[in-house]
């Protein structure tokens, strides 16, 4: 193979590697917002690490869990926009700016979110395709509305 057909070919793969990512953070974002854990597990590795306001979760299966819980009552709403996106072999790095509205009901109380910021993160590629290894939400600005419940006072 020539060197110039060897350079095109790698473009090609790098461009394709993109746009899969893309693709993926766009389906995890619905996966999220349409509460379908079966899939959004799918999605991820077994040793995804997710970073947000709530803590530092680790493990795809603790993930789970704790997005089921911590959004049973809420309504989301994730979007991104467009993303630097560096592939190395068979791993990649993103930043997707982001804004997020996220709803929650606790009785009769209700608490709204909307954020504004990035989604640093970490992609692998398995036999699967490409997959998400690590995400950490940063919000630059966070708008809120109405009020979190507190704990009983002993």
């Amino acid at each position: 193979m020539s060197d110039d057909l060897a350079q095109l070919t790698g473009e090609i793969q790098r461009l394709k590697d993109i746009e899969e990512i893309k693709q993926l953070k766009a389906h995890y974002c619905r996966c999220v917002d349409t509460k379908d854990w079966d899939t959004y597990a799918t999605l991820v590795t077994d040793d995804l690490t997710l970073q947000t306001d709530g803590g530092l979760q680790e493990g795809r299966d603790t993930v789970v869990a704790s997005l089921t819980r911590s959004l049973a009552t809420a309504t989301t709403v994730h979007q991104v926009h467009v993303a630097e996106i560096t592939v190395d072999g068979d791993s990649a790095q993103a930043i997707f700016p982001m804004q997020d509205y996220v709803n929650m009901t606790f009785g009769d109380k209700t608490f709204t979110i909307r954020g504004f910021g990035h989604y640093h993160e970490d992609y692998q590629r398995t036999g699967d395709g490409w997959k998400l290894r690590r995400s950490q939400l940063i919000r630059r600005h966070v708008d809120t509305e109405g009020e979190l419940p507190t704990a009983p006072q002993s």
